[in-house]
């Protein structure tokens, strides 16, 4: 139940509990010859009082000494003992014999029990897989079932945790007939271990995993499969205990929860946290479930209806950086960690740095607002077209020169009016600017894998570079260090340090980057974008809403010149002028489409309409509270991404 916390008895705990029912309704019962044996050994502990009891004198026995006896007695009292004399034997109490003897018996005891506990047969130590319900398991450290710690999401749902399994081991030289054992543990354990011939190899002692006279057969073997194998009963295998782990969600959150393997931790939390969790600890994320789950939703349908190669995207807090959802589409189960593509296991807003197009626009404003070059009332006429050096740099659709301030610039997302304000700025101080955003360095979030992108040093700018780089090309950056870059704009103008798990952050505040005069300048603008201009998809009712669309060329890797595919993009926050979280939404190569108001708006809407409902923020505007969705955008059965390039 939400708000409650139940303590749950450890799934290794051999305490006998006559009211649990839980096991086919009944108290457990310990059958054979093997039970008889337990409850022999069972030992009824009598507490001790606390005062020590005054133990009755057997009567003194008199006894009638000659004159010469009593004179002998007192004379030895006075001259001491003759060395030939030995000191009279104390005789061992009946009381301390007793105290002896109990505690041998229950140290006996103890290391007896601690035997069963052991023993494959004890179901306390080997309890059924129940993914459901130990993904809904709200458990305090303290209750922690194994010894490598778990992963928990905010909200209280395990990603990963480690779970008592069995391994199989064999002790080669007392097998009697090799291949009769390898027949009977092939029928139980199935493909996990090998065929029969590969197991019969492991019990020969002449398989993988054999070193002087021990082999190991099978490892995270299932609670009951271990009891199937126990109960053949062949000489020379035994089922130890062991520990395999589990991701009770599934494909939630694959990426950047990482995976175990035999040998180390892949990637994501595991990785990054492996020392804090084989020491027992537990992690507690930033993510929470709920919102994990819609974007994940969000993004597949995205790449689905648009036909992308991929989709990634994450919710952030504006304010401090933590990291409310992360996701990749396609995705993986790491309970299939092996089965999947090698491609799909990436955490790509990490590790792959791309050119952001149009979504970078923002920076170059808030850029040339913060040193003064422009200010919000300067117009500049703006064509569709310019030359820049040898190149000639056009609008995404063609229009007649229009007269447009800094906010209508970035309404309408023109490539040359960007590029006339960074002119006015100068390309020596628009890179100090975008290194200060952090641009080109890590964004130290507490992950590993992270890529810096590449931001060219102003020395080695070509004379195109001022047509490019102010709009996103030429350059490139991780959506993690977008994300981090659009929070300062929105923040106040302070850096913030992304991070995925609690103890990570800060507490503090970050570098100031940009002043919270221009903060809420480029906060103006960027909600025109959504109100009036590219980005009129991403609205939502009852919320202002600012952000700003990308559809970035990619480079061909074969001919290292930009081709025919894209990336297209959506980032922005809200509510727009008390900002509490940011979306990020990114498709890889739309076939259908190639508009960042069309491919990725939509799914930036659902999957911040649901983050501002589920962490219940206020409403900011009342005036469309009660108006209906936008539309998603309709397309031709045949449409394709051709249709929007000019």
């Amino acid at each position: 139940m939400a708000g409650e916390r139940r303590k749950k008895r450890r799934p290794n705990d051999t305490r006998h509990n006559p009211k649990d029912t839980s096991r086919g309704g009944k108290s457990r019962i310990i059958n054979g010859a093997r039970g008889q044996r337990r409850q022999q050994r069972k030992a009824k502990v009598v507490p001790l009082s606390r005062s020590r009891p005054v133990r009755p004198q057997p009567p003194k026995k008199r006894v009638n000494r000659t004159p010469s006896q009593v004179s002998k007695r007192a004379s030895g009292s006075t001259s001491g003992r003759s060395s030939g004399e030995r000191k009279p034997l104390r005789a061992v109490g009946q009381g301390r014999l007793r105290l002896v003897v109990g505690a041998v018996a229950l140290v006996c005891l103890s290391l007896g029990a601690r035997a069963v506990q052991l023993s494959v047969a004890d179901d306390a130590r080997y309890r059924p897989f129940d993914t459901q319900a130990f993904a809904s398991e709200r458990t305090e450290a303290a209750e922690r079932v194994t010894g490598r710690g778990a992963i928990f999401s905010a909200d209280g749902q395990r990603l990963a945790a480690s779970l008592d399994a069995g391994k199989v081991v064999a002790t080669p030289y007392q097998i009697e007939d090799p291949e009769a054992a390898a027949a009977a543990l092939a029928k139980i354990l199935g493909d996990e271990a090998g065929n029969t011939n590969e197991i019969k190899e492991k019990l020969t002692g002449a398989g993988e995993g054999a070193s002087g006279g021990y082999s190991v057969v099978a490892e995270g073997v299932e609670p009951e499969t271990a009891r199937e194998v126990t109960k053949l009963g062949l000489t020379g295998i035994s089922v130890t205990p062991d520990e395999v782990r589990a991701y009770p969600n599934g494909p939630l959150a694959s990426q950047l929860v990482g995976y175990l393997g035999t040998d180390q931790a892949y990637g994501g939390v595991e990785a990054r946290y492996d020392e804090v969790l084989k020491g027992g600890e537990d992690v507690k994320l930033t993510l929470d479930t709920a919102v994990q789950r819609e974007l994940e939703v969000a993004l597949t349908e995205a790449a689905d209806e648009y036909d992308g190669k991929s989709a990634l995207g994450l919710v952030m807090r504006v304010e401090d950086g933590a990291i409310v959802a992360l996701a990749h589409a396609p995705g993986y189960d790491n309970n299939q960690f092996t089965e999947a593509p090698e491609e799909v296991k990436r955490d790509r807003i990490l590790t792959d740095p791309y050119e952001p197009g149009s979504t970078f626009k923002a920076f170059t404003m808030a850029a040339a607002l913060e040193e003064g070059a422009v200010s919000e009332q300067d117009t500049f006429m703006v064509a569709d077209s310019m030359p820049v050096a040898d190149v000639v740099i056009q609008d995404s659709e063609a229009h007649a020169p229009e007269v447009l301030n800094p906010m209508g610039i970035l309404q309408h997302s023109r490539n040359v009016g960007t590029i006339q304000v960074a002119q006015a700025l100068g390309g020596e101080r628009l890179v100090e600017n975008i290194k200060r955003f952090g641009f080109g360095e890590e964004t130290g979030v507490d992950l590993w894998g992270e890529n810096v992108g590449i931001v060219p040093p102003f020395e080695e700018w070509s004379g195109s570079s001022i047509g490019n780089i102010p709009i996103g090309q030429g350059l490139t950056v991780t959506p993690l260090q977008l994300a981090s870059g659009y929070a300062s704009l929105a923040n106040g103008g302070l850096r913030v340090t992304p991070h995925i798990t609690s103890d990570a952050a800060t507490g503090e505040p970050g570098r100031r980057v940009i002043s919270e005069k221009t903060s809420s300048i480029v906060r103006g603008m960027l909600q025109s974008v959504v109100d009036e201009g590219t980005g009129h998809f991403a609205r939502i009712p009852g919320y202002t809403v600012a952000g700003k669309t990308g559809t970035a060329q990619k480079v061909d890797s074969e001919t290292g010149l930009y081709g025919d595919e894209y990336v297209t993009s959506f980032i922005g926050f809200a509510p727009a002028q008390d900002p509490e979280y940011l979306t990020l939404i990114a498709v890889d190569e739309p076939q259908k489409a190639l508009w960042g108001e069309v491919v990725a708006a939509p799914a930036f809407r659902n999957v911040m309409g649901f983050t501002l409902g589920y962490y219940n923020v206020p409403p900011d505007r009342e005036s469309t509270k009660n108006d209906a969705p936008t539309e998603d955008p309709i397309l031709a059965p045949d449409a394709n991404k051709e249709d929007s390039i000019r």
